[in-house]
């Protein structure tokens, strides 16, 4: 019967092919598609799957008209029947089936799992045989698409897992919902618009020792004060976009005509700027051992660690991301008020570089905001030497800087950022490098020269004795190291498990992530 079947169908697909110039426009198949759909939703759409056997009805009349036999009227019955039950099979079920999806918890750092529970309701008294769920979230290896069933006015659930593995902003949704009827000869299709934006946290880990720089002076001095905050003002500058309005001097303002904020004196634990490095020709690496990943776990460990201490340190971020491409074009951005780049959807289309400038801030809320900043960050062609000559005025002065790169392996070919951390010390401004380096590029021999692999294993410590000159501590980190997870919370899961007999166990299990 199927090999009749196809035949049948190949057939019908020759004749119409070779009849398409003559095929009169009254009979277009659109127009019909059209007719199947009058009075339902935008969303949903009744399509035809196998039209031909539509067209054995004239021809069974015709022939019962010149020859009259009871076999064409038996034809007659079965096609107008076949296509009568398939087509209000599908029209009952088209505002009666319905699909909702909800997401399992809100943090998610990379390494986590993303979780969803779907559930496919039919209030109709026909059963929904199959149906095909479309997913179009652009998550990496998230395939939550399968194919189901559901009785009469019944309910199926089911739930879907995927490990998020990269940091970024992604986009849950929209997804489609496809089902037939039994003989195979409509399909009703439901799209659903919603979506959801996810954002992946990078991962916080604990550092080993760091020697950060302590400002000017060290967070266990002896406050003037018993408040927390900065000090009395000791004098006016210009006003920097990062300055907030509160510390306007209105009076000289108004006799100098131009913007002037008062100059406050430093907090005893200093404010900090970490300035990462995102510059593609310094990072090398992919995978696991990848020095752009791992340069942003420790921007965001850093952080965390400076502001969850009680020291109540002020810490920003300064850097610049390269272009991101994300899946719809409609998504826009939008900048904060204190210069951050903050998304308004995780679907966003960017082919410029984008300044990322958070001013420093204490509190854990500061904390979030700038791991919110570093999820969707890609490489730019901005280097290191730009970033940090562009950025004079924005730094302020009597500030401490925490720079992250991963210039070590191409430090003999690239030194104009060393000199620039050289003028910014000149200003004010006590700085401390945190090298990331690749294990796999010291010990690559493709293409390399065993002079040059030497020249590279040494290129760290040169760099470490031209900064000690300068008095600019220098600390190294290998990418690639594991280290333990300092930002985790516990949760709860159901966890089902099948038993010896055929039947399920569902119980809850508590863990920690991180």
């Amino acid at each position: 019967m199927e090999q009749i079947v196809t035949l049948l169908t190949k057939f019908w697909q020759s004749w119409r092919s070779l009849l398409a110039p003559l095929w009169p426009s009254t009979l277009q198949l659109p127009k019909w598609t059209t007719l199947w759909n009058r009075g339902l939703p935008a969303h949903v759409r009744i399509t035809h799957r196998i039209i031909w056997p539509l067209f054995l009805v004239p021809l069974a009349l015709l022939n019962q008209i010149v020859t009259p036999h009871p076999i064409w009227i038996v034809v007659l019955v079965m096609v107008a029947g076949m296509y009568g039950l398939s087509y209000y099979w599908v029209r009952s079920q088209a505002k009666n089936v319905t699909l909702r999806r909800v997401r399992i918890g809100t943090l998610l750092v990379a390494g986590d799992a993303l979780r969803e529970e779907f559930e496919l309701r039919n209030e109709s008294d026909l059963p929904v045989l199959w149906a095909e769920f479309i997913d179009h979230s652009n998550l990496p290896n998230y395939e939550p698409g399968r194919v189901v069933a559901c009785g009469g006015h019944g309910v199926y659930r089911w739930n879907s897992q995927v490990e998020c593995r990269h940091r970024g902003v992604y986009q849950l949704g929209p997804h489609t919902l496809s089902l037939g009827d039994p003989f195979g000869l409509f399909t009703l299709q439901l799209a659903f618009d919603q979506t959801e934006v996810v954002l992946i946290y990078p991962r916080v880990a604990h550092l080993p020792p760091l020697v950060l720089p302590a400002g000017n002076a060290g967070g266990t001095a002896r406050r003037r004060r018993p408040l927390w905050g900065a000090l009395p003002s000791a004098g006016v500058r210009e006003y920097q976009m990062t300055d907030s309005l509160r510390y306007i001097h209105w009076p000289i303002t108004a006799h100098r005509g131009a913007l002037m904020v008062k100059e406050l004196e430093i907090e005893p634990s200093g404010a900090c700027w970490i300035v990462l490095d995102l510059n593609e020709a310094a990072h090398s690496g992919q995978d696991e051992i990848n020095t752009l990943e791992y340069s942003i776990i420790v921007a965001a460990s850093i952080a965390a660690e400076l502001l969850s201490t009680g020291e109540r340190r002020a810490v920003g971020l300064l850097a610049v991301s390269g272009p991101r491409s994300l899946s719809n074009s409609n998504a826009m951005e939008r900048p904060a008020t204190d210069g951050a780049t903050v998304f308004a959807d995780a679907a966003a289309v960017r082919a410029e570089q984008s300044a990322i400038l958070l001013s420093p801030q204490t509190g854990q809320a500061q904390l979030w905001q700038i791991l919110a900043t570093l999820a969707p960050v890609q490489a730019t062609n901005v280097s290191l030497a730009e970033l940090l000559r562009s950025s004079r005025n924005a730094l302020g002065r009597r500030r401490t800087l925490v720079v992250i790169t991963a210039q070590g392996d191409n430090f003999t070919g690239d030194q104009d950022w060393i000199a620039e951390l050289v003028h910014l010390q000149s200003l004010g401004l006590v700085s401390s490098v945190v090298l990331v380096t690749n294990p796999q590029a010291e010990h690559s021999q493709a293409e390399t020269t065993p002079e040059k692999v030497v020249a590279q294993g040494a290129a760290p410590e040169q760099l470490r004795s031209l900064l000690a000159r300068y008095d600019i501590p220098m600390q190294t980190l290998q990418a690639g190291v594991r280290l333990p997870a300092a930002l985790t919370f516990r949760r709860k899961r159901k966890v089902i498990r099948s038993t010896p007999s055929g039947g399920a166990v569902v119980y809850e299990v508590e863990e920690e992530v991180g």
